[in-house]
């Protein structure tokens, strides 16, 4: 996700807010989509029809871990004919802004999710949505979610699949999305935000961004919660139950300050690196969820504090009456909620406990 080509899309959006008079659009059984308050955050873009975004279900199993089948939202005879398995949990894995489902940190985690447990990984892949102008993005974020819901909704009814044992991930406007499932899904069990994306988000009404009532319960990793002038791509808001701000959920070690390392790279010419350097601490948030999954020596213990310059100076080394939670998988386990702090290495493994 490139933090340029947001400030592009939004200014290019602005100087032509208001051409465009459509308000609304229906998608059959997807429902109907309005760009009214509050959803006028999009700048008045409305969703893409579902043939335009292509949103696929991609399933993978421990019967299939490297070679996915294609789940249908609307055709039983795909779910029926597949590996997937109602009794077991289901992760679903949603990637964000010109991003795919490809990308090798989902390769990652569900190899690692069918280790641990005999699960349904559900690898949803809406490259053809997000590789967009960057409000038109945003505003299919809302298309995406009510097609996984839908599809959530279906094997509940027909195949008397739990929602409990449903566990969204979500990155940047995957997180949107995340959150979007959860609000069309009642008594979804868990949404993990990484990163959400905060641009034309921050600020908004909770129907609009993932929030603590979209699932049971939803931790969020705040990693680049800089303001967009800093080229920020993420949020410094506390939306879920529990909020980590690893290194204060700013920049993080080890990464250029976004700005910087775009401007170095320009004058360099080493446009290669400049969504790298930029994105660098918005996609920690994935490495440190990964860790908390691969780990098994140090978990990352984080605080609740004031601030993130009183946990640094020592001032928060205790959790109170109850335990201390570690972000990533194992949060839910602490059953605690509020703004949570620590620090990590610049570089993995990113275990660091101060305290």
């Amino acid at each position: 996700m490139t933090t340029l080509c947001i400030l592009g899309c939004l200014l290019l959006a602005l100087s032509t807010q208001g051409l465009f008079f459509k308000s609304k659009v229906c998608y059959d059984e997807l429902g109907c989509f309005m760009n009214a308050e509050p959803f006028n955050n999009a700048l008045d873009e409305l969703p893409e029809s579902p043939e335009a975004v292509n949103a696929t279900l991609n399933l993978f199993t421990r019967k299939n871990p490297t070679t996915s089948q294609l789940l249908r939202y609307q055709d039983k005879t795909t779910i029926s004919n597949s590996n997937y398995n109602p009794s077991i949990p289901t992760k679903i894995l949603v990637h964000g802004f010109l991003s795919n489902g490809h990308q090798e940190y989902m390769i990652q985690l569900t190899k690692t999710f069918l280790e641990i447990d005999d699960m349904n990984i559900i690898v949803v892949d809406w490259s053809d949505g997000a590789h967009k102008f960057y409000p038109k993005a945003v505003a299919n974020t809302r298309l995406v979610g009510a097609i996984v819901a839908t599809f959530v909704n279906l094997v509940k009814n027909s195949y008397q699949a739990d929602p409990a044992s449903f566990h969204v991930i979500g990155h940047s406007l995957g997180a949107q999305v995340a959150g979007y499932i959860g609000s069309g899904v009642k008594n979804m069990g868990r949404i993990t935000g990484l990163d959400p994306a905060g641009p034309l988000f921050d600020r908004t009404n909770n129907e609009v961004h993932l929030d603590a009532t979209d699932a049971t319960f939803v931790d969020c990793i705040h990693s680049d919660g800089l303001p967009l002038y800093d080229l920020g791509l993420g949020t410094s808001e506390a939306w879920g139950n529990i909020d980590f701000y690893p290194n204060g959920g700013g920049n993080q070690p080890g990464c250029p300050l976004p700005a910087e390392g775009a401007a170095k790279d320009i004058f360099a010419l080493h446009f290669s690196e400049l969504t790298s350097d930029v994105s660098c601490s918005h996609h920690r948030s994935i490495l440190y969820f990964i860790e908390s999954l691969q780990n098994t020596t140090c978990q990352m213990t984080a605080h609740p504090c004031s601030s993130y310059d009183d946990y640094v100076k020592g001032k928060c080394n205790s959790c109170g009456d109850g335990p201390c939670p570690v972000l990533g998988y194992d949060s839910i386990k602490s059953h605690r909620e509020g703004k949570f702090y620590l620090t990590t290495n610049s570089q993995s493994p990113y275990c660091q406990n101060i305290y």
